[in-house]
């Protein structure tokens, strides 16, 4: 059964901190897509509750690229996130740096 997203995934392999006020946990990213991102839940995650967000999407020392963001999805073992409007520039750098994280 082939699934109809709105915004298609595409699988990543990297890293993200996830910022929020006060306080930033480390994850690893499962999936993005042009909406949105789904990471593993942090061991030490706590759900900071209605909080502006930002995902730096970590690929090297030299490539981080940010995405504001609105947490959509606490799972048992993810998080979703919805990626905040007007950020077109961050998300085209986002897909463009996914390309070479994934050819490995």
């Amino acid at each position: 059964m082939n699934e109809k997203r709105e915004h298609p995934r595409l699988e990543l392999s990297s890293t993200a901190l996830i910022a929020g006020f006060k306080r930033a946990w480390l994850a690893n990213v499962q999936d993005i897509s042009t909406g949105g991102a789904r990471v593993a839940k942090p061991l030490d995650w706590s759900n900071p509750g209605y909080t502006p967000l930002t995902l730096y999407f970590i690929f090297d020392q030299d490539t981080v690229v940010p995405m504001r963001a609105t947490l959509v999805r606490d799972a048992p073992d993810h998080l979703g996130f919805w990626f905040k409007s007007g950020q077109d520039e961050e998300l085209g750098r986002l897909l463009y740096e996914s390309r070479f994280a994934n050819s490995g």
